[in-house]
């Protein structure tokens, strides 16, 4: 009898670690975190093994396009995404040092990720779950969740929270993450690198996704994407990996709206993703009911959806999501019960 051989598939891993560290505001210093310059964020991302690509700015904040995803720097708040085998983590004790510096005092950390695709690719201290836990934990005390079903697509996301409990102080802010596996290959494809493609090509329909902003946009070779969008004080980013064994795309925007069924629509037009883990998180209970995440998208059926309360300050929103024509392929590849006892019992 010959023995089966294992084979590990493995690729780039799309799915980004996010960062989000907001800090009390500063009267004596307005600038806060902007008073940094672009060389010394570099500094920092050194730490992640990753570097600037370009440099985006407006009155509200500075946007970075990255090797492997973004960094948003407001002057109390700083969010950064990395992707690949980034060891995003490690940039916490040089952002600390910077805030210090500047007097600012930490009021809330989020750190989140999807689960990896090729989680043996990680490095320190990404190797598990609860190595990042003890990692946060030498600088935070926080609380760690577990959002979706573990034996499909699920979201981490640790959460430690310094603020204080007033509706009248909070900002009311919140934040949709989009994160899109399966993407069909008509939809992939427009994110190869063509012959007569430039680095700052803008890809069709993306600025309209937000309407108003700017957007610094980045074509990679052989193949990927990233955008950085600016308007006024709403961010979005989009990062794409089309490879079909692994292709992923997420979509974020710190967009307010009673609700982003149109926004979610747009993004699953231009992607075309089989499977879907969408995040909304948002400040003192601000989404009545979940309202802003209609459970009705066309062409998609909701697979699971959770509502939490997390703290005093933050609720979160997760659903799954998989397109009818994922979920008819899927069937077709199934191997009917019948089958599988008839090849048993010539096995035996």
């Amino acid at each position: 009898m010959n023995e089966a051989k294992a084979v590990t598939v493995t690729g780039f891993e799309g799915p980004e670690k996010r960062l989000e560290i907001d800090f009390k505001r500063s009267i004596d210093r307005p600038e806060g975190l902007r008073s940094y310059s672009k060389e010394q964020w570099q500094e920092m991302l050194n730490l992640a093994s990753c570097t600037i690509i370009s440099h985006s700015w407006n009155e509200y904040f500075d946007a970075y396009v990255l090797s492997e995803s973004s960094l948003f720097v407001f002057p109390f708040k700083l969010m950064i995404k990395t992707c690949g085998t980034t060891t995003l983590l490690k940039t916490i004790p040089k952002l600390l040092e910077y805030a210090e510096a500047i007097n600012l005092e930490v009021e809330l950390v989020m750190y989140s990720r999807k689960n990896f695709l090729f989680p043996q690719n990680q490095v320190y201290p990404h190797t598990d779950w609860h190595v990042e836990l003890d990692y946060l934990d030498q600088y935070f005390d926080g609380s760690s969740y577990v959002l979706g079903p573990l034996t499909q697509h699920h979201w981490y996301l640790y959460l430690a929270d310094y603020s204080e409990c007033s509706a009248e102080e909070t900002t009311k802010e919140q934040t949709i993450e989009i994160m899109m596996h399966n993407l069909d290959r008509s939809a992939a494809l427009n994110f190869y690198r063509k012959e007569e493609t430039c680095d700052r090509d803008k890809f069709p329909g993306v600025a309209e996704l937000i309407p108003g902003q700017i957007t610094d946009e980045f074509n990679f070779t052989p193949c990927g994407y990233s955008m950085n969008g600016l308007q006024d004080s709403t961010y979005s980013t989009i990062h794409v990996t089309p490879e079909p064994h692994c292709s992923y795309a997420s979509f974020e925007t710190n967009l307010a709206v009673p609700s982003y069924r149109q926004v979610i629509a747009n993004v699953f037009d231009i992607f075309k993703p089989g499977t879907v883990t969408l995040a909304l998180y948002s400040e003192k209970a601000n989404l009545a009911n979940g309202r802003a995440v209609e459970l009705d998208i066309p062409g998609y059926i909701l697979k699971y959806k959770t509502v939490s309360e997390l703290g005093c300050n933050r609720d979160v929103i997760l659903c799954n999501y998989e397109s009818a024509e994922f979920a008819r392929q899927k069937q077709k590849k199934r191997i009917p019960l019948r089958n599988v006892q008839e090849q048993l019992t010539h096995i035996l």
